[in-house]
């Protein structure tokens, strides 16, 4: 999913499919079947990012981003066994404000909340 500049990369897991995997003390199959399992990531290519500084940045802006919708998405999608895996990645070469990266992935995070209502159904 797009919204430019950020590119929303997204996996979701069954528990029926998880349940079948060899045991791994990084899953943790009871917790995903009652509650869902959440797990994101940031990033910001060292190729359009040359600065190690302005990379850091734009992780930190994407990450404060998704930490302030996070709630709203909690709250408006079943995670009930599900593990779900994003992956935020900024593809623009300029850096835009925080309230407008926060105003991206909320865009983004609601799109992929009516994605995943529309499986539970």
């Amino acid at each position: 999913m797009n919204a430019f500049p950020i590119k929303l990369i997204y996996t979701i897991e069954e528990y029926d499919t998880l349940s079948q995997l060899l045991p791994s003390p990084y899953l943790d199959l009871q917790q995903i079947k009652e509650k869902g399992q959440l797990q994101t990531g940031v990033g910001a290519p060292s190729r359009t990012f040359r600065k190690a500084v302005m990379r850091n940045r734009v992780k930190r802006l994407l990450r404060e981003g998704y930490r302030l919708e996070k709630p709203d998405f909690i709250n408006s999608t079943p995670l009930q066994g599900k593990r779900v895996n994003l992956f935020f990645l900024y593809t623009d070469a300029t850096v835009i404000s925080q309230l407008a990266i926060q105003e991206k992935v909320s865009q983004l995070l609601k799109r992929l909340s009516e994605k995943l209502n529309a499986l539970g159904k």
